[in-house]
């Protein structure tokens, strides 16, 4: 039986927009964000304009295909309207260079936060979150203000 290792998640940002090189990778993070300033519309809902979260995984000592997605969590693990990013398959075979790492882009369109509070962004690799105890970075956490809280 083959042995798969999943990669490890080394880096996750949430941001406004990913430009990307001549070569199609990643070039540079625009509006790196963690907290969201959003003003309900008429129905008291909070529609947040397309957002994405690039993701660096370390795949050195990954082997196998996995299935990849972004989710928005509330504090209690619930997906929210719009929170889950569609997922991309991956085959690995083992890094044969270290220092370049996987990276990957997931766009998230249509959500909607229910409510002001502190939501929490997790990269999921088949269906399990990478935001492990084994790993050192907890979840993105990303603060809905009120827009009287913001200024706006």
């Amino acid at each position: 039986m083959a042995v798969r290792v999943p990669p490890a998640l080394n880096l996750a940002v949430l941001c406004s927009e990913v430009i990307f090189d001549g070569n199609g990778r990643p070039f540079a993070l625009n509006e790196p964000t963690h907290t969201l300033s959003v003003v309900p519309d008429a129905n008291g809902r909070s529609p947040v304009p397309e957002l994405v979260v690039y993701v660096q995984l370390d795949d050195e000592n990954a082997v196998g295909t996995f299935w990849f997605s972004v989710e928005v969590r509330t504090p209690s693990g619930i997906v929210i309207p719009g929170g889950r990013s569609r997922p991309v398959e991956v085959a690995f075979s083992g890094s044969p260079d270290p220092l370049r790492l996987h990276e990957d882009v997931f766009p998230i369109r249509d959500l909607v936060f229910p409510e002001p509070g502190r939501y929490h962004v997790h990269v999921m690799c088949n269906h399990l979150s990478l935001h492990t105890r084994e790993h050192t970075q907890p979840p993105l956490r990303v603060r809905v203000l009120p827009a009287e809280q913001s200024g706006g």
